[in-house]
C-alpha cells in the first residue's frame, strides 16, 4: 500500500521504511544533472534526494511535486528511486527568476521585500521553527506552573508604559478637528495596546497566576535593529511574589527556554552559526550553565564612570551604547545582566518604591547584542501611591482611565509581582540575527506594512 510521509518522519523512522515504497509531496530546492533533486517540504531543515528513474528537463526549481517511489540507503544516507512524479501546476519563470527563490545569494533586505516567500528560504524557516518550539514550551511551562493563560484587549484606552508613542484607533474622519472623542466608536479614545499587564493584575485576584501571550504595538519611530511597531510579548503576574522571586523565576524560566532549542533545533542552530559566522551553540550552552550577572542600577553607573568620568549621569537609562561598554569593557562576558533597582522617575508609575523613595522595585534582563528582554517589577499595592505616582508621571493623561486599577487596591493590599518577555528580542539572540525584522513572519515596522 503506498502510503504518504513528510521528509521529518522519514528521517525519524528511515530504519523502518528502508526498501518501502513511499509518497513524498514537496518542492524542488535543487536539480543535478537532470537526474537528482534535493526536495523539502518544510518539516525539517533537511532536504531528502530523489533520484529520477531517467534524465528529465522538463523540472523545475521551486515546483511542487508528489513523488512515489522506493526508499533506499546509499552511501550511508537515505535517498528516494522515483517510480512515479506529479507535478503541481507550473513555474512562472519570469517572476521566479526575479524572486528571492533562486538559489543564489540574497542579503536580508532583498529577503524582507519579499516577506510573503521568506517561509520557502532555509534560512526563515529553519528560524520559524525555533519560533514555533518557543511558543509551544511557553504554553506547556507556564500550564505546569500552574499559571493560566488570558487574552487582553488588543484596543484599550490604557497606556500602561506611559511612553505616549501609541497608535489611536478611530473611525473619525482624521481630516475634521474634533475637541472629544464622544463621536468615536468607543466614545473615548482607544489605542492599540502596548501592554496587557494592567489587565492581567486583575486577573490573578481570581486566578493566583496568569500569564498572556500576543501582540503590543508601540508607534516609535525607530528604525534600529531591535525595535518593530508591532511584536508579541509574553507577560506574567504572579500573586505571592515578592521581588528576589520573580528574578530567580525570570531567569530559570529564559535557560528551560534555551535548554529546549539546544535539545530540539540543534540543526537549525547549527545551520545558524554557519550563516551568521557565530558560535551560536557554545553561546547558549554558556548561557544555560552559569548565573546571571547581578547588578544593582547604582553600581551599574559607578562601574560606568570609572571606564569615564561623568560618562552616564544618575537617572539615566541604560542605553545601548552603554549596554556595550557593559558587555565589552567591564565584564568581558556574555553572560546576560540582570540590573535592578532602577530609579523611580525613569519607570512606569505602576512599580513599588523602595524604602529610600528614590528607587524602584524593578529589573531588567540584558542580553548581549539585543538589550533587554525582559522587564519587571514588584507592583506597588498603595492606592495612594499609585495615584500619586500616575499623577506625576502622565499629567495630561486621564485619571478616569484607570480607575478600575486603583480600585484594584481597595480589596486589599495583596503583594504581587510580574514581567514582560520580548519573544523577539528572545528568538534574535537564539538565532544570532542581527536585525530583529528577520525573526518574526512579516515585520512591521516605520514605512513598511508589507
Amino acid at each position: 500500500m503506498k502510503k504518504y510521509y513528510n521528509i521529518k518522519e522519514i528521517f525519524i523512522n528511515k530504519k523502518k521504511l528502508i526498501n518501502k515504497n513511499i509518497i513524498i509531496k514537496g518542492w524542488v530546492k535543487y536539480f543535478r544533472n537532470n537526474l537528482f533533486l534535493e526536495i523539502n517540504d518544510g518539516t525539517t531543515i533537511k532536504n531528502i534526494q530523489v533520484v529520477l528513474k531517467k534524465k528529465n528537463k522538463n523540472i523545475d526549481i521551486g515546483i511542487t511535486l508528489k513523488i512515489y517511489g522506493k526508499l533506499r540507503e546509499y552511501n550511508k544516507k537515505i535517498e528516494i528511486i522515483s517510480l512515479y512524479i506529479k507535478k503541481y501546476g507550473k513555474i512562472d519563470k519570469e517572476y521566479f527568476n526575479n524572486s528571492i527563490l533562486q538559489n543564489k545569494f540574497h542579503n536580508l533586505y532583498k529577503l524582507r521585500q519579499q516577506s510573503y516567500l521568506r517561509f520557502r528560504t532555509k534560512l526563515f524557516s529553519s528560524i520559524m521553527r525555533i519560533r514555533h518550539l518557543l511558543s509551544i514550551k511557553i504554553h506547556k511551562y507556564l500550564n505546569k506552573k500552574n499559571f493560566y493563560y488570558i487574552n487582553t484587549p488588543i484596543i484599550t484606552n490604557n497606556d500602561t508604559e506611559g511612553i505616549g508613542e501609541i497608535f489611536n484607533v478611530t473611525i473619525l474622519n482624521i481630516k475634521k478637528k474634533y475637541n472629544n472623542y464622544k463621536d468615536d466608536f468607543f466614545g473615548c479614545k482607544a489605542n492599540l495596546t502596548v501592554s496587557g499587564q494592567l489587565e492581567a493584575e486583575s486577573a490573578i485576584l481570581g486566578l493566583n497566576k496568569v500569564y498572556t501571550f500576543g501582540p503590543v504595538f508601540r508607534a516609535e519611530n525607530s528604525n534600529t535593529n531591535k525595535h518593530l511597531s508591532e511584536f508579541w510579548m509574553v507577560e506574567l503576574e504572579m500573586m505571592f511574589y515578592k521581588f528576589k522571586n520573580i528574578i530567580k523565576f525570570s531567569e530559570k524560566f529564559i535557560k528551560y527556554l534555551i535548554k529546549v532549542i539546544l535539545k530540539y533545533n540543534i540543526e537549525e542552530l547549527k545551520y545558524l552559526e554557519k550563516y551568521n559566522k557565530i558560535k551560536i551553540i557554545k553561546l547558549l550552552k554558556n548561557i544555560y550553565i552559569k548565573k546571571f550577572i547581578k547588578i544593582s542600577y547604582n553600581l551599574v553607573i559607578k562601574k560606568i564612570n570609572k571606564i569615564k568620568k561623568n560618562l552616564i549621569l544618575w537617572g539615566s537609562d541604560i542605553s545601548t551604547k552603554y549596554e556595550k561598554i557593559l558587555f565589552k569593557k567591564i565584564f568581558k562576558k556574555n553572560i546576560p545582566l540582570i540590573i535592578y533597582n532602577y530609579p523611580k522617575k525613569i519607570k512606569p508609575f505602576y512599580m513599588k518604591s523602595n524604602k529610600d523613595n528614590i528607587t524602584v522595585k524593578s529589573f531588567d534582563i540584558i542580553f548581549p547584542n539585543v538589550g533587554e528582554i525582559i522587564g519587571g517589577s514588584e507592583r506597588e499595592i498603595s492606592y495612594i501611591k499609585i495615584l500619586n505616582n500616575f499623577k506625576k508621571k502622565n499629567k495630561n493623561k486621564n485619571i478616569n482611565n484607570i480607575k478600575w486599577y486603583l480600585n484594584l487596591r481597595k480589596l486589599g493590599k495583596i503583594y504581587h509581582s510580574g514581567f514582560g518577555l520580548g519573544f523577539e528580542r528572545l528568538i534574535q539572540f537564539i538565532t544570532g540575527m542581527k536585525n530583529i525584522r528577520d525573526v518574526i513572519p512579516f515585520p512591521r515596522y516605520p514605512g513598511n506594512i508589507n
